[in-house]
């Protein structure tokens, strides 16, 4: 029963939602959407494109004008109402709670009366923001800088919501001068560092230090400090001015100051800079020059120890394990010596240095000649066998400090945050390079170089925890950086770590959706629901407390950033008026006719103020719009988050679910059409279907310019077989869209779908008339497009399909012409480039580009290969001259710009050519080369010993032997083949002295012959 009373509840609160958008929804029967239509609409529009729908008091800025000019909206969803006194104009003091002024209200002074009276009325009966997340690392360091950017309470008053929209909301323009804040003196360089600071507090980096470096100069401690706390709410981890804080605090002999400096951030922030002053605190305070009871020894001792174990790993460490082992030599003892004390030092100090030399630091090379002669000069026998077994550990730390340095070769490392910059805008580049270079270190950690996962998992996991810390300094505002550390953290079971690493993230980008759906996501999982309602309360408002904390910082970002654009609006306005008086004293008249001058230089005054106006607000629009699609999303992952937990839930009821959460989002405002649909696919899949066709019924009125939701509503139609009512609302898109010349582009993805129904579903008049209107509403489409777009599917279209009818004539290859060697050899002027592959190599250190993990490790060069020396070098050079043309011979010490027409043939094959004689050398016999092919290839072979033909007899064995040819038919010429060669075998005497003979012998064989 309870459910069927929350169910009529919210389906008739979707009904009769009033004008002044009150918090409760009262039941009211059978209201119907004609009786919605006449009333009033209490939803804030976040596209602005319903005339009739007016701003939350709390996020709008509006005062009585004497002339107020409407200015159609550049875009729906980033145009605001902003008007102000044409003559007498203000500028509130607080920006993030100014408020709706009346009507009746006055100008000049009555106008700040009543806009502060607003805003103090406001801040009592707002909504109260979520408090800061604590953290429990650095607790006086992250709540001030979280209640610093926490949202704007919404107000929530139903008689002001009632006056508000009472009036019909209008975009108009800003006034002629807006009056701002007062301009500071130019001695007055605190002042304007503190406007600088308050207007850009997380951007403005320079403008911190400047001022904590005046107030020094001027010797304002107390004024330097409180900067300082100020500065570090904001950024917590920046250990570069915890360290300037502690020289500060030094140089005014305030001991207990640094002490407190050092107990806040040593635990947190692994930094090698502030433990080494940290390492200095300790020495300077406790001498061990002049301790003669050993307590300053043993301070110093597990000082050093402290320090070893915080930062020991950093690259950069080598002189803090040379200083040291340097301590521990100084102290008592002797080494070599045999009683306890000098035996005890000998292994302490043996301890640290295999500590040293396993950690890959700059100094590791030294540390290990140091061990080798600690070692050698004690025993050489039993130093021996020491080295041996820490030389593996000493040579993975030495080339994997090597590989680190290839790495990291190009990064900056800084605690001085910076905000990344937007996409296309100056820095992004480098921006992104150092972030690149930061995951390469953190990869590298996890490719774990240094085997120490399967022994030693405790040291293989700080080692990477230090890393991610290292990189979280200097990116503080990268809230990727923060997921991938948190994510490691978990998967690792180090959840005490994990949490208190989400918490500074989210301490340090409150308005990072990533970070907060984590959170959410983590509290989700690890609670569970009970029984009763009052468990499933407690759950929700667990989860939802990070979803309440980013919307608030959004809902913040988009006051300030309306604020912004208004004080820009004002600057412009105010020097283009200054402009304009000193024109109107006569400070800037020419000669010439006074009159004609005059109205050039106003036309051209009014058009330059009007094109910088509008770039201010174009640029303020593409930031609304963004941050009003991030609102939305965010309010729909809660609502998914509550359905989860808690169902669709009662309205106003103790467990409100679901739909409470969309009836918040809605009278919060700045939601978008994404909002809206995703409301109703819930109540679609989850609940009710008769509540998602409400909706998408509610949400066609409040945006009836955003195609993006009438596509999902004609798609939600034609899924619940809703044929003619999803043809009625495509109609009204369409028709909406078309009346103006800026909208008709957004209906052409309406069109599109549709027309695919149509194809699948419709009839052929239908789809023919479709079509007909397309080519009219779009004439520059092609009409091939649309016809053959109705049979394809899937991205095959039938209609473009050309099929082989003739295999001999359509499926002929391509004949690719083979290069010439004669033209390769011809216009070969040099040997070709080789470009030899890179390998690993720990000894050289090479520039790293884009590539991939696998290059990030050290590399040498494959030697080329050796020209050929000597005699066939010498040849093999002269006949390549020898084949250079003479036109080109101008070409001989330039570089050929132009690649060669045909592949080179290979060393060998050149070398080859180059030693045979020319063709011109040859004036004895030439053989046909066919009728010597066609000779051997007829030439009959015997096949056993039995068909051999025994020689003819001859006297003495020679060539004669081989070949019997008629001397008088051998007089330079060829002999005739066809007139029969007559040949025999040679005998075994023969064929071992043949084969036997030496090169030079075989030359005078071939010129005998």
């Amino acid at each position: 029963m309870a459910d069927a009373d929350a169910e009529a509840a919210f389906l008739s609160s979707m009904q009769a939602m009033n004008n002044a958008g009150a918090a409760e929804y009262e039941h009211t029967g059978g209201a119907t959407i004609e009786q919605i239509d006449s009333s009033s609409s209490d939803e804030y529009d976040p596209a602005q494109e319903v005339q009739n729908i007016t701003m939350s008091p709390r996020l709008q800025f509006q005062a009585q004008s004497n002339q107020i000019s409407s200015v159609t909206p550049s875009n729906g969803d980033a145009s605001r109402a902003v008007s102000t006194p044409a003559n007498s104009s203000f500028v509130p003091a607080d920006m993030s709670a100014v408020g709706s002024l009346s009507d009746t209200q006055t100008q000049g002074d009555n106008q700040n009366e009543a806009l502060e009276d607003n805003s103090a009325h406001q801040s009592e009966a707002g909504y109260s923001p979520a408090t800061a997340v604590q953290s429990d690392v650095l607790p006086n360091l992250t709540t001030s800088a979280v209640e610093s950017n926490v949202g704007v309470s919404t107000y929530d008053d139903s008689a002001a919501l009632q006056k508000a929209n009472d009036q019909p909301y209008t975009s108009a323009k800003s006034p002629a001068t807006i009056t701002m804040p007062k301009a500071r003196l130019p001695h007055d360089r605190v002042g304007q560092l503190e406007d600088r600071i308050k207007e850009d507090e997380r951007g403005d980096i320079d403008a911190w230090l400047n001022l904590i470096d005046d107030h020094r100069k001027r010797g304002k401690l107390e004024e330097t400090r409180r900067v300082y706390e100020r500065f570090f709410t904001v950024f917590p981890i920046a250990a570069e001015q915890w360290v300037a804080y502690t020289q500060f605090e030094n140089e005014a002999n305030n001991r207990a100051a640094v002490e407190s400096i050092f107990n806040k951030t040593l635990k947190n922030i692994p930094s090698y800079p502030l433990w080494s002053a940290y390492l200095d605190h300790i020495r300077r305070y406790f001498n061990i020059s002049a301790d003669k009871t050993g307590s300053a020894s043993q301070i110093n001792h597990s000082a050093y120890e402290a320090v070893i174990e915080a930062v020991g790993i950093d690259k950069e460490a080598g002189k803090l394990w040379q200083d040291y082992i340097q301590f521990i030599k100084s102290g008592p003892g002797v080494l070599g010596g045999s009683n306890w004390q000098d035996q005890q030092k000998m292994d302490l100090l043996r301890k640290v240095y295999q500590r040293a030399i396993c950690t890959p630091t700059q100094a590791v090379e030294g540390l290990w000649r140091e061990y080798n002669a600690f070692e050698m000069g004690l025993n050489k026998l039993t130093g021996r066998k020491f080295l041996q077994d820490q030389s593996p550990a000493y040579m993975t730390a030495r080339s994997s400090y090597m590989e680190l340095q290839n790495v990291t070769r190009e990064l900056k490392r800084t605690t001085l945050p910076a905000l990344p910059p937007v996409p296309g805008f100056d820095g992004d580049v480098e921006y992104m390079k150092q972030v690149d270079i930061w995951k390469r270190w953190v990869q590298w950690e996890k490719d774990d170089p240094l085997v120490l996962k399967q022994d030693e998992s405790e040291k293989y996991k700080a080692r990477i925890i230090f890393v991610y810390k290292q990189a979280l300094m200097a990116l503080q505002f990268w809230p990727e950086m923060w997921f991938d550390a948190v994510e490691f953290c978990f998967n690792n079971d180090l959840e005490t770590q994990g949490n208190e690493l989400l918490a500074q993230g989210i301490s340090a980008n409150p308005e990072s959706c990533l970070l907060a759906f984590k959170l959410a996501d983590r509290l989700e999982l690890t609670t569970t629901n009970g029984n009763d309602d009052e468990s499933k309360k407690r759950r929700g408002d667990i989860v939802r407390e990070p979803y309440d904390k980013v919307l608030d910082a959004l809902y913040e970002l988009v006051a300030k950033a309306m604020a912004r654009e208004a004080r820009d609006i004002g600057r412009v306005e105010n020097h283009f008026s200054a402009i304009q008086t000193d024109f109107e004293n006569g400070t800037d008249q020419v000669e010439g006719d006074p009159d004609n001058e005059e109205t050039e230089q106003k036309k051209d005054s009014e058009r330059m103020k009007r094109s910088q106006i509008d770039i201010v607000k174009s640029m303020a629009a593409v930031q609304i719009r963004l941050l009003h699609k991030t609102i939305s999303h965010a309010w729909i992952a809660l609502m998914r988050a509550m359905r989860r937990i808690q169902g669709k839930g009662k309205l106003n009821a103790l467990v409100g679910g679901s739909r409470q959460v969309f009836t918040d989002a809605r009278k919060r405002g700045r939601i978008t059409s994404d909002a809206w649909i995703a409301a109703a696919m819930d109540e679609y899949h989850a609940f009710e279907a008769e509540a998602a066709k409400r909706i998408f019924e509610r949400g066609l009125k409040l945006f009836p310019e955003d195609e993006t939701f009438a596509l999902e509503y004609i798609r939600h139609l034609i899924a619940t077989n809703d044929h003619t009512n999803a043809r009625v609302v495509f109609e009204t898109a369409v028709g909406r869209l078309s009346q103006k010349p800026e909208t008709t582009p957004k209906a052409k993805p309406l069109y599109a779908y549709f027309h695919d129904f149509e194809s699948r579903y419709g009839e052929l008049s239908q789809i023919v008339k479709l079509e007909k209107r397309m080519s009219e509403t779009f004439p520059d489409d092609a009409r091939l497009a649309s016809f053959s777009q109705r049979f394809s599917h899937e991205g095959f279209d039938p209609t473009t399909v050309r099929p082989i009818i003739s295999p001999v004539t359509q499926t002929r290859p391509k004949s690719i012409p083979m290069p010439s060697i004669e033209l390769t050899t011809s216009t070969q002027t040099s040997p070709p480039n080789h470009f030899i592959p890179t390998v690993n190599s720990p000894k050289r250190a090479l520039p790293l580009e884009e590539s991939d993990n696998d290059s990030n490790r050290p590399r040498k060069l494959l030697r080329g290969e050796s020209p050929l020396k000597g005699a066939a070098g010498r040849r093999l050079d002269q006949q390549k001259r020898n084949r250079q043309p003479p036109e080109m011979s101008y070409l001989e010490g330039q570089s050929n710009t132009h690649p060669l027409l045909s592949t080179p043939l290979p060393r060998d094959v050149l070398f080859l050519l180059s030693i045979i004689p020319k063709s011109t050398t040859y004036h004895a016999t030439k053989f046909n080369p066919q009728e010597i092919v066609r000779l051997i290839r007829d030439t009959h072979i015997p096949s056993s010993v039995s068909q051999l033909r025994p020689p003819p007899p001859q006297n003495g064995v020679g060539a004669q032997q081989m070949v019997a040819i008629p001397q008088a038919q051998y007089n330079g010429k060829c002999p005739n083949v066809s007139q029969g060669l007559h040949f025999a075998l040679p005998d075994q005497k023969f064929l071992h002295e043949f084969a036997g003979r030496r090169s030079e012998d075989m030359t005078r064989i071939w010129q005998r012959s």
